[in-house]
């Protein structure tokens, strides 16, 4: 395979696992976004603790999927050697999307939930960077 070719390759398998990543990121987005509103809104819980818990229950939804389905990775499916990490990566993501949030409402006024909503994209982005080429890379 000449260079063009490798890199035409590679692009085209970057788009795949985005796309994959992007349909379980929507699944995903669909189960936390009814679990967001259902605490904020009906149950009215806090929307930092209701972010970080429908969070992390995503993030095991995710990582599964992910891990099986958007990257293939050769080995099973294993807790001990990945998670921690893209564990790490969700919590730094869940950081910054409620600093972002909190620092939007607070200074703003707007509706936590559609602040939340707006924020989606950038959360994605993030995300699929450091699960591709951190926490769920392959082995070298």
């Amino acid at each position: 395979m000449n260079q063009k070719s490798l890199s035409s390759h590679k692009l085209n398998s970057i788009k795949i696992e985005l796309s994959k990543f992007t349909v379980v990121g929507a699944v995903n987005f669909v189960f936390t976004f009814i679990l967001f509103f259902l605490l904020v809104e009906v149950l009215n819980v806090n929307y930092i603790i209701s972010l970080v818990a429908v969070s992390l229950l995503g993030m095991f939804l995710t990582y599964t999927a992910n891990h099986i389905w958007v990257f293939k990775l050769e080995e099973k499916l294993e807790f001990k050697k990945r998670l921690p990490k893209y564990i790490l990566a969700g919590l730094l993501s869940i950081t910054l999307n409620a600093l972002v949030l909190g620092y939007i409402v607070e200074n703003t006024g707007s509706d936590p939930f559609w602040v939340q909503f707006l924020l989606i994209p950038l959360v994605v982005v993030f995300n699929f960077s450091t699960a591709k080429y951190w926490s769920l890379r392959p082995a070298s």
